[in-house]
Order: C-alpha cells, then structure tokens, then sequence
C-alpha cells in the first residue's frame, strides 16, 4: 500500500506535541520517539530509546518505514 492508498483512519491523525506531552507519552507507554534525520545523524546522536527512520523512507513508503515500530503507539517524529 502506498500513501496516496492509505486512509486517514490507516494512518491516524497527525498533530504537533509538545515536549512535556511528547515526554508523557514515551514514559506512559503510550508513544515512541522516532529520530527522522539520516542514520548517521542519528549514530552520532539522538534521543534515549528513539527508533532510527529517515525522512526520505517515510516519505518514499509510510506503512511500510513504520511497519517494524511498536504497534497502538502514539510516533512521535522529531529531527533535532
């Protein structure tokens, strides 16, 4: 399936958190950081438990740069 296949309800809402809701999230369980910089950004440096998924994977196939993520998790895409 490619992204212009997917359903909104597929994909879920997209929306902008802020760090204190990100934060609850990931310490809830409820979410997962995923660092969306080039992989060797992301050896050099990233977030505690952030999960490695370029941009340009995401936007090439979402479903599947997701797919191996945990499921029912709030992604928290972030590229700091």
């Amino acid at each position: 399936m490619t992204y212009s296949d997917a359903t909104r309800a597929e994909l879920g809402a997209i929306r902008r958190v802020s760090v204190a809701e990100a934060r609850a999230l990931v310490d809830q369980g409820e979410g997962v950081l995923v660092d969306t910089r080039d992989r060797r950004l992301f050896d050099n440096a990233h977030a505690g438990g952030a999960a490695s998924v370029p941009l340009a994977e995401i936007v090439a196939a979402p479903l599947e740069a997701v797919r191996g993520l945990p499921p029912a998790r709030t992604l928290i895409l972030y590229c700091a």
